[in-house]
């Protein structure tokens, strides 16, 4: 399961990589505000498998 988070944080970046290209500031926004929702809940994760 850990390998998995860590893939899921990989992904997470990339998609951050990829939002910063994109020229809707509100689209920029909104999937920020997504990956910001899905790294809590990946530390959430973390947190209750130790």
């Amino acid at each position: 399961m850990k390998i998995t988070l860590a893939n899921a944080e990989a992904a997470l970046d990339d998609v951050q990589r990829d939002t910063d290209k994109l020229h809707s500031r509100e689209l920029r926004k909104a999937i920020a505000d997504y990956i910001e929702m899905q790294r809590e809940a990946i530390k959430a994760l973390r947190r209750k498998m130790n």
